[in-house]
């Protein structure tokens, strides 16, 4: 009797996975928070730094958050409006995006003020948590921090696997991609800038800016631990 292999059914488990992600959860469009999540709680931030912008701190903020479909790099990740075409975007305004061409998620705009938004996920979504996007005036006229702070857990196991095996190199390239575009429309010139992930305790946004890491422009600071 022929002997078969055993990789079909050692790949059942990954199609399952595969499955269930396309499918999505049951209730798509309920919010979500990081204890709908799996694995660690973890803050990602990333940050630029300008000098001599030509738009103001507030105008920077609301044009971000108004155009951040044009920001965002649409082979990364595709913003549209869900409730209405955007701009504009407003509290309690929903998002889709389609990630990587082949991901999708949704997200809900929670929280609106002159320096910054706030988004939280739905279940639709590979992340649970919320991503906070901002801009910190500097003391000298001109000069301003870019920041996007995200307190997120993975929504499965299969969204842990995929961000350990890759997805969290497209994410880091995606935000950073967003702040040049954004640092772009200040005017200026980036002075510096980088990025850091650390695992939380937490489940608040600070609003205000945390000490600079001494850091060359273009470096990272990776301490969490994602095996």
């Amino acid at each position: 009797m022929p002997c078969r292999s055993p990789l079909p059914l050692l790949a059942l488990p990954a199609l399952a996975l595969g499955a269930y992600a396309l499918k999505g959860p049951a209730d798509p469009l309920r919010p979500s928070t990081p204890e709908d999540g799996v694995g660690p709680l973890t803050r990602r931030r990333y940050w630029v730094e300008i000098e001599g912008a030509t738009h103001t701190p507030e105008e920077v903020a609301d044009h971000w958050r108004n155009h951040l479909p044009e920001h965002a790099p649409k082979w990364l990740a595709w913003f549209r409006g869900l409730d209405h075409p955007v701009p504009p975007v407003r509290k309690g305004d929903r998002l889709q995006i389609q990630m990587l061409l082949i991901r999708r998620g949704r997200v809900v705009i929670e929280h609106v003020d002159p320096l910054g938004f706030r988004v939280r996920t739905l279940r639709l979504h590979p992340d649970a948590g919320t991503s906070d996007f901002r801009v910190y005036p500097g003391e000298e006229r001109g000069r301003m921090v870019l920041q996007i702070e995200s307190l997120l857990r993975v929504n499965s196991q299969f969204d842990r696997l995929a961000y350990i095996f890759g997805v969290h190199a497209a994410q880091r390239r995606n935000w950073e991609l967003t702040l040049t575009s954004v640092a772009r429309y200040a005017g200026g010139q980036i002075q510096n800038r980088g990025h850091e992930s650390l695992e939380m305790h937490t489940l608040e946004h600070t609003y205000h800016l945390p000490e600079m890491p001494e850091v060359p422009v273009g470096a990272s600071l990776e301490t969490a631990d994602h095996a």
